[in-house]
């Protein structure tokens, strides 16, 4: 459901989460009994997930790029109902007491947290929601249990395709399970392995050991593809780790065989982003890139390929910028690198010399790379080296959010004085989707914005006609 906030305008555009719920008051009571009623429905199961790994990419059909639109194209501004993330837990969406916070979109899903908090009597609950990106809820973690006399909230510790991890505060002891969105099986996931979270499809755990936590990996079926010996772990591809031991990182692949030495003080994801700044806007499965980027021992940047083939590089960037946005992207077969202040392919041709004179935002997501020259200008600039809108203004340009699946992005003005004047939502043919002179807009990825009203969050969708 959906409610519509200004109608057709012209066109000119997890989060850690406590859960936990305790029972006092009519409120929790309430709350409590549908859950009862609901957790009778869950199915605790021992039948086999459908699993990973994912295969090696059709590099044509990696690296999305939106699309852009006809002139004048016009659009609805829309906000989210989020109505259902109250009234399926016993509460009201109109109770003071009542929020919606920490909104977050998971690839295919737009998760928020769930909390109560009664001033007036001991009624406290927080649990997340997880909605589909048109606002339809998929499902309610409050009403999930492990069994009978458990806590009746989970935290969600990742989403991959119809499955999350779940973890449930019960007592002194966390419980945690991998939970199917469609079915509603729950498989218990074994105390051995502690705080488990989902990493694109598979499942990264720690285990407590003298010397501190060690992290390993299971698949979706439950079995441990990669055992609990490394510092750090996550997925640097859909066929290989990333992984680091004895202060160096490496690549290792899901039979923990060594693809890549550990040697490097740095390795950078195969969708170039090091850590999660750009995950709502670069999907990890549609932005594979055939090389990336790692920093060895010397200082020096080399070129890895998927096959763990290591190569010198024609390009120099300095160690404080492979974590700054999306460093390698991969546009009609051919690699970009980003570095300070300029673009360039792995043949060292910049595609930004012309047009880039100062700031660098992002690199290349969903297409389009944002650059800022020193006049104050911005300009979007395709992989090809095209300016595809530039943007120019006597007011000063506090922000420019990168492109996001939509075609959309989002500019913040402020006058020369740094005073705030205006935010405007636009598309890639400089149609102005909407403007708005509160702050607080957002961008979330997918056409989707959030806003923080009245001591909650407010999600909106820009949908073209």
């Amino acid at each position: 459901m959906k409610k519509i906030i200004s109608g057709v305008l012209s066109a000119v555009m997890l989060t850690s989460v406590l859960c936990a719920c305790n029972d006092g008051g009519n409120q929790s009571n309430s709350s409590q009994s549908g859950n009862n009623a609901d957790s009778s429905q869950q199915t605790v199961t021992t039948e086999v997930a459908t699993t990973q790994p994912a295969t090696e990419p059709n590099y044509k059909d990696t690296n999305y790029v939106a699309q852009i639109p006809q002139k004048n194209q016009t659009y609805k501004f829309e906000e989210i109902s989020l109505d259902e993330a109250a009234t399926s837990s016993g509460y009201s969406i109109s109770d003071s007491a009542f929020r919606i916070t920490d909104p977050i979109v998971y690839g295919e899903y737009l998760v928020v947290r769930v909390t109560y908090s009664n001033i007036n009597s001991t009624d406290f609950c927080a649990y997340n929601v997880i909605f589909d990106l048109d606002g339809n809820m998929v499902a309610n973690i409050s009403n999930v249990s492990l069994n009978e006399g458990y806590g009746k909230s989970g935290q969600i510790q990742g989403i991959y395709g119809d499955y999350t991890v779940l973890r449930f505060p019960i007592h002194s002891e966390d419980k945690y399970a991998l939970y199917n969105l469609k079915t509603k099986e729950l498989k218990y996931i074994d105390s051995e392995y502690g705080s488990p979270k989902m990493d694109n499809g598979v499942i990264v755990f720690g285990k407590k050991e003298e010397t501190g936590y060690k992290y390993g990996a299971l698949d979706l079926d439950l079995n441990e593809i990669v055992p609990a010996e490394y510092d750090e772990l996550s997925l640097a591809s859909p066929t290989l780790f990333r992984a680091k031991k004895d202060e160096k990182y490496g690549l290792i692949d899901f039979n923990n065989k060594v693809v890549v030495d550990f040697n490097y003080k740095e390795i950078v994801r195969f969708n170039g982003v090091e850590d999660d700044s750009f995950s709502a806007f670069v999907d990890f499965e549609k932005n594979i890139n055939k090389y990336t980027l790692a920093l060895d021992e010397n200082d020096k940047i080399v070129l890895i390929d998927s096959q763990g083939e290591i190569s010198d590089s024609n390009f120099e960037i300095s160690e404080d910028k492979l974590g700054v946005g999306r460093v390698v992207s991969q546009y009609d077969n051919k690699t970009y690198i980003k570095n300070n202040e300029t673009v360039t392919d792995i043949d060292g041709n910049s595609i930004t010399d012309n047009v880039l004179k100062g700031n660098l935002n992002g690199g290349f997501v969903n297409g389009y790379c944002v650059a800022g020259d020193e006049d104050g200008a911005y300009n979007l600039v395709d992989s090809n080296g095209n300016v595809i809108y530039t943007k120019s203004s006597d007011e000063y340009i506090k922000y420019f959010s990168s492109v996001d699946q939509s075609g959309l992005f989002m500019v913040d003005y402020y006058s020369k004085a740094y005073s705030y004047v205006r935010t405007e939502i636009l598309d890639l043919a400089g149609n102005i989707v909407y403007t708005t002179q509160e702050k607080g807009l957002s961008s979330m990825g997918n056409g989707l914005f959030e806003k923080y009203e009245y001591k909650q969050y407010r999600v909106y969708k820009v949908t073209a006609e």
